[in-house]
């Protein structure tokens, strides 16, 4: 059902009239209906019959036709988990659809972006496609457009867990389905906030919601809906410890969701189960209905469930005293979970990619529109001299075809210095890509080497631990000693790995702040000067040092992203006090507030060591420190700097001063949506 928003957009947006057709309607209708026939049997066989009708009609297609197939095939390798294919393929209609001005072309790119994204669970840029198509819905002229869009955001929020902004969006979709009578969407409406409420633990609420759909769900007939609400009561009666009752809706959705061959569904239902079978000790039950789960969800590519299975699975075997089998489960979950991580980050890389591939092609068509622009005008000024000179007498005629030769020899120096001029700008666009790919690339692999590197030293050594254990016990030579030796041993290897974890996982959340995301904070009006005092306090408190701080200036009120703002702050008290308060004795911040017409302006000042003039041009750079293996990743500042200007739209400089460090963060005191949102 999450993924039936995708779906009816999709064959709406297809169903609407070509654009600058060569071929007719009710030609490329036909046309379009075979690819679904062949859809319909399997999406790979909707591939193929897509590839042949553009390969048999690509004279006759008009743009708008072809690129209306390519998205059909988008969606077909998306449901064979195609991913990085389905990438590839949206990628060439955007640049097929440049010229065609038609909001729906748009809209769908978008929305079949995030719908694939979606299903590698990238979640974030899902969010941000979807997002993107939600400004464009409203150029359609049909609010349902607007409201399935809602819903399909408000899912994603519900995946990254930011439930309130789920629960808003849900309750748009609804209102408007109440609005209009449609039932279908109210009752998916109803099922959705009730998935909120139960997450959030309002257990009655999300029994009543869930209870309403069901009963509006049976009324009229819509029995493969029916079964999301069987499921969601199976989850209700489950957190209320009422299992008889949950069993019972649960193995009614699996019999409906199996009926339909819904194969993804009904593993999250027979998932839903076996947690009951747990939780009741029913130790024999649970297992056969994991490992039905990890044998479907392997044949059908279903890996987050399977790893939830796998892990539950090698929880109840060490319970059971399993321990062998449970080893080999843990291999197993291990084994996928590295697969599925790494498909991940090929599907992500892959897409950004082709972001980047795109933007370079659209530079070079521009490029080459300007340069055939430029031979227009040169030909019609020929031509406009031709007449001329026919006009002339002999003499002017032979002055001028003199003229004439030397602007056609300057002309094609000039075509030839174009031409070296546009393959050097292309070697240094893709020299730039490649350059920071590479310092990206290997900066982060040279933070994380160390810690998972000891993770990978201890895992290897216990491993040879247990095998020595395993050995003793098997000849029955192992002695008290040697077993109180392994254990001692293998404690201090846990530890040691256990602490390596943590700290390769706060260093890959140190990368993920990198990125700084829109969807994380909220734009508002907030008096600038009071801000920064009412939370400076609980910012000192947060560091090992006594610091003073001045705050200065006019108390001007602005209208931007108070909890990105307040990020940044914190990172430069935090720059401040790692490197330039190391040999001060009383440290001190001043920071002092200006404005103009248009923006704020911040100077944070400190009375630290400063930053010398060499150094000031990368210390924006990512992974840039001075003091590089003293637990200091570089990051910090390249943080503000996202912040700064992809989040504020501002700027950040270092700027020189007498005595310590110096910063100037200039950003509009009145920010709209769109300019955090590109």
């Amino acid at each position: 059902m999450k993924k039936c928003g995708w779906l009816i957009l999709f064959i709406v947006f297809l169903n609407q009239s070509a654009v600058l057709a060569k071929l007719p309607d009710d030609t490329f209708a036909q046309l379009r209906a075979q690819a679904t026939a062949e859809g319909q049997k399997s999406p790979s066989a909707g591939i193929t019959k897509i590839d042949e009708l553009l390969s048999r009609h690509q004279d006759t297609l008009a743009k708008a036709q072809t690129i209306r197939l390519l998205y059909m095939k988008s969606w077909y390798q998306i449901n064979s988990d195609l991913i990085e294919q389905a990438m590839d393929t949206l990628a060439q209609t955007r640049l097929l659809a440049r010229d065609i001005d038609e909001p729906g072309i748009l809209y769908s790119y978008y929305s079949i972006s995030a719908s694939a994204l979606s299903n590698a669970e990238l979640y974030e840029l899902a969010l941000e496609n979807n997002l993107k198509a939600y400004q464009e819905a409203p150029l359609l002229k049909r609010p349902e457009f607007i409201s399935q869009t809602e819903n399909n955001i408000g899912h994603v929020y519900l995946k990254l867990g930011l439930l309130d902004e789920a629960e808003n969006y849900f309750q748009r979709f609804y209102d408007f389905a109440a609005q209009q009578s449609l039932i279908p969407q109210q009752g998916t409406g109803l099922n959705n906030l009730g998935e909120v409420a139960l997450e959030k633990g309002q257990i009655d609420k999300a029994h009543s919601l869930h209870e309403q759909a069901l009963a509006l769900r049976q009324a009229h007939g819509l029995a493969y809906h029916e079964a999301w609400s069987l499921f969601n009561l199976g989850r209700v009666y489950a957190a209320k410890q009422e299992f008889v009752h949950a069993e019972q809706f649960l193995k009614q959705a699996i019999k409906s969701w199996e009926s339909k061959n819904a194969t993804s569904k009904t593993l999250q239902a027979k998932f839903e189960l076996a947690k009951i079978y747990v939780q009741q000790q029913r130790s024999h039950d649970a297992e056969a209905q994991l490992q039905s789960i990890i044998d479907l969800g392997q044949a059908h590519k279903q890996l987050t469930l399977t790893l939830a299975a796998l892990k539950l699975y090698g929880a109840q075997l060490k319970q059971d005293g399993a321990l062998e089998k449970a080893l080999s489960t843990q291999e197993q979950y291990n084994e996928i979970a590295d697969k599925f991580a790494k498909k991940q980050a090929s599907i992500g890389l892959a897409y950004m990619l082709s972001q980047t591939e795109l933007q370079t092609k659209e530079m070079a068509l521009k490029q080459l529109e300007q340069a055939h622009q430029v031979t227009l005008a040169m030909a019609e000024a020929d031509r406009q001299l031709g007449w001329f000179i026919l006009t002339s007498a002999t003499l002017i005629i032979i002055i001028t075809w003199y003229f004439m030769y030397r602007l056609n020899n300057k002309k094609r120096q000039l075509q030839a210095l174009l031409s070296r001029l546009e393959r050097t700008q292309e070697k240094l666009v893709e020299s730039e890509k490649m350059r920071a790919m590479t310092t990206l690339v290997s900066g982060m692999a040279h933070q994380l080497n160390t810690p998972l590197g000891l993770v990978i030293t201890a895992d290897s050594t216990l491993q040879s631990l247990v095998e020595k254990l395993a050995t003793g016990f098997a000849s029955k030579t192992l002695t008290q000693n040697q077993l109180a030796q392994f254990i001692r041993e293998s404690t201090e290897l846990l530890t040691l790995s256990q602490k390596n974890s943590e700290k390769a996982a706060d260093m890959v959340q140190r990368f993920k702040m990198m990125s700084a995301k829109l969807h994380m904070s909220e734009c508002s009006t907030f008096a600038l000067l009071s801000f920064l005092k009412e939370n400076i306090g609980r910012l000192a408190q947060s560091q090992n040092k006594a610091i003073h701080f001045n705050l200065s200036g006019d108390d001007i009120e602005v209208t931007n992203y108070a909890p990105v703002l307040l990020k940044v702050i914190t990172q430069l008290i935090e720059n401040s006090v790692k490197h330039g308060f190391v040999d001060t004795q009383e440290p001190q911040v001043d920071i002092t507030i200006q404005c103009d017409k248009k923006d704020a302006i911040i100077h944070y000042k400190d009375n630290g060591a400063g930053i010398p003039l060499d150094k000031r041009k990368q210390v924006f750079d990512p992974f840039y420190t001075t003091r590089l293996g003293e637990g200091n990743l570089g990051l910090g500042l390249n943080i503000i700097y996202n912040c700064v200007v992809h989040i504020m739209n501002g700027q950040v400089e270092c700027v020189e001063d007498a005595q310590g460090a110096h910063f100037v963060i200039r950003f509009p005191r009145k920010i709209t949506n769109s300019s955090g949102n590109e």
